[in-house]
């Protein structure tokens, strides 16, 4: 029926299901609904997600891939600059707790090959991060985990409303 079910579980902590079930398969909707798009809706983007948990990497290339964004993905800080160097991205999302680099750093050497670029920090600790610290290492959104679909998107969407006026 063109839906997913993805299962990200780490042992001792627990297990997250994001289903994604199409709605209104085979209904017909009225010609002023279909004539108007979204506000929300946003083109298709090219992603960078860095993260070095490939359950966390895989669901979100997935989450994003339905809505017809192109996703990059790699598993650490290192590799994750070195491909924001050498290819184009409009949004990067980065996991805060990595090994060897941050993704405190990993937003620092972001924004200084390029500022105009929306970073996203995912996160477990949610709105307990420290706000100064955001803003002096180029962090310009939350995602807390667990995450869902629509907070993926919205994020999305803001990333895109923030680099239009940066």
């Amino acid at each position: 029926m063109g839906g997913e079910i993805l299962i990200e579980s780490e042992p001792g902590k627990g297990t997250t299901f994001v289903l994604h079930l199409p709605t209104g398969l085979g209904e017909e909707q009225p010609e002023e609904k279909l004539a108007r798009p979204s506000k929300k809706e946003v083109r298709s983007v090219r992603i960078l997600v860095i993260d070095d948990e490939e359950s966390v990497r895989d669901i979100l290339s997935r989450m994003l891939g339905t809505k017809g964004h192109q996703v990059v993905v790699a598993s650490n800080g290192e590799e994750g600059i070195d491909r924001f160097r050498s290819e184009r991205f409009d949004i990067v999302f980065t996991d805060l707790g990595m090994p060897r680099i941050s993704g405190w750093e990993v937003g620092k050497a972001i924004k200084e090959i390029n500022p105009k670029v929306p970073i996203a920090m995912i996160t477990g600790w949610g709105m307990e991060l420290n706000r100064e610290k955001m803003s002096e290492s180029g962090i310009d959104l939350v995602i807390s985990k667990p995450f869902n679909f629509d907070q993926v998107i919205q994020v999305i969407s803001e990333a895109m409303e923030l680099k239009e006026r940066m």
